[in-house]
């Protein structure tokens, strides 16, 4: 999976850097947000609970996705601006116990 990022923003009054990226994953299935998420927090040496995947929109049949994403300055500062259900798209899965549906 490659990210490549095709436009950068800094946002001072909100605290983030507004990016937007392209990924190459040509051959395998559309990489998961905390996928993204990881690959993004590496690249820009921030905490990975500060980086909020906005949006994806995969191309059909060629391998390739973009995205926006939003690096915030802390997770604390990302938590007061971000909307509630973005949020939560990104808190990790639950499994359910056998005998629950």
């Amino acid at each position: 999976m490659k990210v490549e990022i095709l436009k950068e923003k800094e946002n001072k009054l909100l605290a983030r850097k507004e990016i937007e990226f392209r990924i190459e994953h040509v051959g395998a299935t559309t990489p998961s947000r905390a996928d993204i998420r990881a690959k993004i927090s590496a690249q820009y040496n921030a905490d990975a609970a500060a980086v909020v995947i906005k949006k994806l929109k995969t191309k059909y049949g060629i391998g390739k996705t973009e995205g926006s994403a939003r690096v915030y300055a802390t997770p604390e500062q990302m938590n007061r601006i971000e909307l509630d259900y973005i949020i939560k798209r990104h808190e990790p899965k639950k499994k359910k116990k056998e005998g629950e549906e």
